[in-house]
């Protein structure tokens, strides 16, 4: 099994209260949240398509799986995030 990388508060490109709250609800949801790493705007390969700026990436690094959230004033981005990863769309959480 890959050693995990150290764990990283924040991607540079993440605003950090969203990277806190979002960190809390990997916890909750049983999963490190070092496995995750969160950007904000389009992902790279999507901008020429015209996708809103205020979008957020959840990346679970072991992986590969990618959501988007939208994040746009009164928005329910964590909810979703929240709901991804308690159906599984993330994978399992590891057993501890």
């Amino acid at each position: 099994m890959a050693a995990q990388p150290p764990h990283q508060p924040a991607p540079p490109t993440a605003p950090d209260q969203l990277w806190r709250t979002l960190s809390g609800t990997l916890a909750l949801a049983g999963f490190e949240p070092s496995d995750f790493e969160l950007t904000a705007g389009p992902p790279d390969g999507l901008r020429a398509i015209g996708l809103p700026d205020r979008l957020l990436t959840l990346r679970r690094r072991s992986t590969g799986h990618r959501q988007l959230y939208a994040i746009a004033p009164g928005s329910p981005w964590l909810f979703s995030a929240f709901a991804d990863l308690t159906a599984g769309r993330f994978g399992s959480p590891p057993r501890h």
